[in-house]
C-alpha cells in the first residue's frame, strides 16, 4: 500500500501536478492570502495569471474540466514541451492527466516562500483513506505572468517540503466540540451587517466555540499525553488556527485541564460548574485539552451550509515528536424560527444563541464591552 501511495506521490510531481480538492468560488487568489488556504475552482474566464495561487487554481480547474490545452497555459513553455515529449515518449495519453484529480481528497496550499527567481507553494493533500500527501510546486514570472516551472524539479532544498504520512502512522484522538449546533442566520447576519457595523465586528472577532482534546493512541493502542501536543500546529478542518485564552495580560493557545495550569481555568466564571458536570471530563482520567476557536471563521471553513444538516469537522496538530494526530467530532447547521423577532440593529440577536453565556467567552473585557453596547442601544 505505502509503494502505491510513494508511486502515485512521485508520479505527481513528474508531471507537475499538485492535487487540490476544488469548490465553486469566484476566488481570483489574491498575493494577500494567510496560509493555509483551500484552493477554489475558478472558470477559464478567471484564470489571469496575476498570482501564483490564481494560476495553481487555474492549472487544477483545467484538469477537473478535462481541458488539454488550458492546463498548457498555467506552465512554462519549457515545461510545456518536457510535459508533451514525456507523455509521447512513454506512449501515453495526454488525457491520463485528467486522473491526477480527485474532488474526493482535501487539498490546501499551506505555505508560500520566495525561491531564487520565483515562489514556492507547498501544498498539502489528505486522501479519502486518511493518507497525507505533501509537496512544493515552483513559480516564475514569464512574459509578467505566473507559470508554474520545472526548472528547479530536482533541488535538493526543495525535499524537505515532501512528505507522505499514511493513515497508520496518524495518531488518532477524541475530540468534543461546544456548542453542536451552530445557527446559519446567526452568521448570515453577520457576515451581511459587520462592514457597516463596528459593534457587530468586533462580537464576531471575540465570541468562540469550545473544544476538547483527549484519548491520543496509535494503531497498536500506545497511549500519547495531550501533553505532548504543540499547541501552535492544532487546525479545525486544517485551516483555522486556535483563538488563544486570555487571562489579564497572558494569552495561551490551549490549557490541560488536570494539570497545574488549572489555575487559569478555575478564575473563569462557570468553569467550575461545567467541569463537575462534563461527560468527557469524567470518562478519561488522562488530561484533556482544551482549545478555542473563532466561531464565525469555524463556519466559514464549511462547505455550503443547509439547515438541519450534520457537518463533520476535523482537529489535527502535530505532537512533539512529529507525529501526527487527527480527529472528528460533528455538529449540526440550525436556523431560526421563521417568526423569530431579532432585529440586526439591535444586539440581542448577536447572542441569540447565548454565546456570550458560555464559561469560555466569560473574559471581563469582553463581557464589560457587551453590557455598554447593550445599553448604549437601549438608549
Amino acid at each position: 500500500m505505502r509503494t502505491a501511495q510513494v508511486m502515485k506521490f512521485k508520479c505527481i510531481w513528474i508531471f507537475f501536478c499538485i492535487l487540490i480538492v476544488l469548490l465553486v468560488s469566484k476566488n481570483t487568489y489574491s498575493s494577500e492570502s494567510s496560509y493555509p488556504i483551500k484552493l477554489e475552482r475558478i472558470d477559464k474566464s478567471q484564470a489571469l495569471y496575476n498570482t501564483p495561487e490564481n494560476t495553481l487554481a487555474a492549472k487544477i480547474s483545467a484538469l477537473l474540466s478535462k481541458d488539454l490545452e488550458w492546463f498548457y497555459e498555467t506552465l512554462t513553455k519549457e515545461a510545456v514541451s518536457i510535459n508533451k515529449k514525456l507523455f509521447k515518449e512513454a506512449g501515453l495519453d495526454p488525457g491520463k492527466k485528467f486522473d491526477m484529480v480527485d474532488e474526493s481528497d482535501k487539498n490546501f496550499i499551506i505555505d508560500k516562500i520566495p525561491y531564487k527567481n520565483g515562489v514556492i507553494l507547498v501544498g498539502k493533500m489528505v486522501v479519502k483513506d486518511g493518507s497525507i500527501l505533501i509537496g512544493p510546486a515552483v513559480f516564475i514570472k514569464e512574459d509578467g505572468l505566473w507559470k508554474q516551472t520545472i526548472e528547479y524539479n530536482t533541488d535538493e532544498e526543495l525535499e524537505k517540503y515532501r512528505d507522505l504520512i499514511m493513515p497508520e502512522e496518524i495518531i488518532s484522538s477524541t475530540i468534543k466540540i461546544y456548542p453542536k449546533r451552530w445557527n446559519l442566520n446567526w452568521y448570515n447576519w453577520i457576515k451581511e451587517y459587520m462592514e457597516d457595523k463596528e459593534w457587530i465586528e468586533q462580537f464576531a472577532e471575540r465570541v468562540s466555540i469550545l473544544c476538547m482534546i483527549t484519548n491520543l493512541k496509535d494503531n497498536q493502542g500506545t497511549p500519547y499525553s495531550v501533553k505532548e501536543i504543540v499547541p501552535e500546529t492544532i487546525l479545525l478542518n486544517y485551516l483555522l488556527h486556535p483563538q488563544p485564552w486570555r487571562f489579564n495580560s497572558e494569552e495561551k493557545v490551549a490549557l490541560i485541564v488536570k494539570s497545574k495550569k488549572n489555575r487559569y481555568l478555575k478564575e473563569r466564571k462557570g468553569f467550575k460548574e461545567w467541569h463537575h458536570t462534563n461527560e468527557l471530563l469524567k470518562k478519561y482520567k488522562s488530561p484533556v485539552m482544551l482549545v478555542k476557536f473563532n466561531k464565525f471563521k469555524a463556519m466559514e471553513t464549511l462547505p455550503e451550509m443547509s439547515p438541519g444538516k450534520e457537518y463533520e469537522l476535523t482537529l489535527s496538530g502535530e505532537l512533539k515528536n512529529g507525529k501526527r494526530f487527527k480527529g472528528t467530532t460533528k455538529i449540526i447547521i440550525t436556523g431560526w424560527n421563521a417568526k423569530h423577532r431579532w432585529k440586526w440593529n439591535h444586539p440581542d440577536w448577536l447572542n441569540s444563541e447565548k454565546d456570550i453565556d458560555n464559561w469560555w467567552n466569560k473574559e471581563n473585557d469582553f463581557e464589560d464591552w457587551w453590557k455598554k453596547t447593550i445599553k448604549k442601544h437601549e438608549r
